[in-house]
């Protein structure tokens, strides 16, 4: 059998990863001029912090994160052997969200939005004293998410069978979510030798959650003579969440290093809950509604809730990572692997009303304040990973590239009663990232430029409502003035992101 000498493995493998280079670098271009798409949240993975970390996609447990090493692994901080102040801005991203007949037959829900995602800024202190240990301190924005959908029908038909003739028929769909997650707090890193690190990470995490759905339909005829009364049938649906939470993220990282390798783990606690609280609006009615088809009376009806100062709970779970980097022996390429898995969360209260509503509150519905307000949430067990290469084409230039996975960890709508599903509005779908770009280094920092495009797409999901096939009355689970939700959703989710990073060291060194 014919050996393969040292040298032959080293060709070998820099051929590998020259070709794994040229396709981290080609494949966005390709997909950059594919076509259009939602965003939802939902997903650990769909953020990273500083550009550099960014473009390997995040897995950088094992080492090479830069300054945002106190996020994904304050053991690699005394990887920063100098005391600085940095800043790395900013994320551009452009996105395609089309969820095809989510809203109707022919009548999707979809939105094109540009965002600019501000980043991070770090301080770094190397003590004099204790030489073995690095401090970094940190505030940065881990997520930044915006989604707006307004649509609207209309249609000339017999909707309501006891008023002889066609109506007019007008429905509106609005949809406005906003979540932002900010981050600010210390961590150190330990050497206990050359080999092997270990750190530490305790951070403040302010969550702030707005959301609000509007569902309104109209059934009407359009008067003879500008006096004469009409007939009207009316429903509508709203609901309206604004809260904030407040907690302690920690983290427990260890690096060991050995040649050619370096490999890492963390241990991502469950965060604890400091303070928070929210404000939740419900409201249902409908009027001139025939129930029962033979019955020439139409019903009315009206539920309603308000309550604030509610507590509200924004849970994170408990997360192991692992990561190993390989350094080929002529030092200019470096292969990152890295994986996480997030254990679940039973279904808890996000937003958890009394059954007292308390000042300025109400409760104008069939159950309790609790039961009418209250939404909760579950998150899945997920397992996200990713790949990426390094490249020193020589002392200022550096290429980095990668790809990782996104699974979504939220559960599926339910298909019971809308009155009942205390839960916010989302399509549940798995997105993938592929990112490249170049660093160019210079005495106090550096500059990075890049992309990433993100993808992601699913099947045969329910309509979130059907106004196009809209019917008086179908039963309690279904809006009075629409159709029965199908199974005929295509989500289709494009995102173009431009890292456009820019680290600078504040601190200017005596000479």
């Amino acid at each position: 059998m014919k050996s393969i000498s040292e040298t032959e493995i080293q060709r070998m493998t820099g051929t590998a990863l020259k070709r794994l280079q040229y396709a981290l670098f080609a494949v966005p271009v390709m997909f950059f001029l594919s076509g259009p798409l939602m965003a939802q949240g939902g997903r650990y993975w769909d953020q990273n912090l500083n550009s550099e970390a960014a473009l390997l996609s995040g897995a950088v447990v094992a080492g090479e994160a830069g300054i945002a090493a106190i996020y994904y692994n304050p053991a690699t901080i005394p990887e920063m052997t100098t005391n600085n102040l940095s800043l790395s801005a900013n994320l551009f991203s452009l996105y395609f969200f089309n969820a095809k007949n989510a809203l109707g037959n022919e009548l999707p829900a979809d939105r094109i939005q540009f965002d600019v995602y501000p980043r991070i800024i770090t301080l770094t202190l190397n003590p004099v004293k204790i030489p073995e240990m690095t401090i970094e301190l940190a505030f940065y924005t881990k997520t930044s998410e915006y989604m707006q959908i307004n649509k609207g029908t209309s249609q000339t038909s017999d909707v309501i069978f006891s008023n002889p003739g066609n109506e007019e028929y007008v429905a509106d769909f609005y949809l406005r979510s906003k979540f932002e997650e900010y981050h600010g707090g210390a961590g150190f890193g330990y050497k206990f030798s050359e080999a092997l690190s270990a750190g530490f990470s305790g951070l403040i995490s302010y969550k702030d959650d707005q959301y609000y759905n509007l569902v309104s339909a109209s059934a009407f005829t359009l008067p003879a003579e500008p006096v004469q009364d009409q007939y009207l049938s009316e429903a509508s649906y709203h609901i309206k969440l604004t809260m904030f939470d407040v907690r302690l993220v920690t983290k427990i990282g260890i690096q060991f290093k050995q040649e050619l390798w370096t490999v890492g783990a963390t241990l991502n606690l469950p965060s604890v809950k400091l303070f928070g609280n929210g404000t939740v609006v419900k409201q249902y009615e409908y009027s001139n509604i025939h129930r029962v088809t033979a019955n020439p009376e139409g019903a009315d009806q009206y539920y309603s809730g308000r309550q604030r100062m509610c507590p509200a709970h924004f849970k994170d779970p408990l997360s192991i990572a692992a990561g190993a980097n390989y350094y080929t022996p002529s030092g200019r390429d470096v292969l990152l692997v890295t994986a996480e898995y997030f254990f679940g969360i039973s279904s808890y209260e996000y937003i958890e009303a009394t059954d007292e509503p308390g000042e300025d509150g109400y409760n104008y519905s069939p159950v309790g304040p609790a039961e009418w307000l209250t939404f909760t949430s579950a998150h899945k067990p997920v397992l996200n990973a990713g790949i990426a290469l390094k490249h020193r084409f020589n002392d200022k230039v550096v290429f980095s590239g990668g790809f990782r996975t996104d699974f979504n960890y939220l559960y599926p709508r339910e298909n019971g009663s809308f009155l009942e599903n205390n839960r916010k509005t989302n399509y549940i779908f798995d997105v993938y990232h592929l990112n490249s770009g170049l660093g160019f280094n210079f005495e106090r920092g550096s500059i990075t430029i890049g992309m990433q495009y993100s993808y992601g797409r699913a099947n045969q999901q329910r309509q979130i409502v059907n106004l196009t096939r809209p019917v008086e009355y179908l039963n309690d689970n279904i809006l009075p003035l629409t159709g029965y939700p199908t199974n005929e959703v295509t989500i289709r989710y494009n995102d173009i992101s431009i890292y456009c990073g820019f680290i600078f060291d504040f601190i200017k060194r005596k000479e």
